[in-house]
């Protein structure tokens, strides 16, 4: 796994776990026109696990379809994005030259995770690869409170 932002800074899994279940999380997808929904929904579940209530599931509005139906599955809100507004998005991790070619937007699942929490979003799950299909994972910074 991937370093975590200072915010997150807590040992392996466990990081992970305390952070997706107290957070406001959006876990962003990319994929191919050869994934299926059950793809998806593997790679984040494998990915995430729980997924807590109030998370949302972003990509790219040209795969509005697939994302209809994962979102749906799992009952979470989905949210789209042109192909535009990710390749603008800051914090991605991973380039991706196959998807810049093909969507003019170096990674689709990160960018979509992260621009759909805002700016000051971080991931927490950088990208992850599944049968034909990617999944990341962002989350909020955590506010500590006196």
């Amino acid at each position: 796994m991937a370093a975590y932002d200072a915010d997150y800074s807590m040992d392996g899994d466990q990081a992970v776990t305390e952070i997706i279940q107290n957070q406001h999380l959006s876990i962003g997808i990319g994929c191919s026109s050869r994934a299926t929904s059950d793809d998806v929904i593997r790679l984040i579940e494998s990915s995430v696990g729980s997924i807590p209530s109030g998370t949302v599931i972003a990509t790219v509005d040209r795969r509005a379809s697939i994302g209809e139906i994962v979102a749906s599955k799992l009952s979470l809100r989905l949210v789209l994005f042109p192909a535009s507004a990710l390749a603008g998005v800051a914090g991605i991790t991973t380039h991706s030259s196959f998807a810049l070619s093909k969507t003019r937007t170096a990674n689709v699942a990160e960018a979509s995770a992260l621009a759909s929490l805002g700016p000051s979003a971080r991931l927490i799950v950088p990208q992850t690869k599944g049968r034909f299909c990617t999944c990341a994972v962002a989350a909020l910074p955590i506010t500590v409170r006196p």
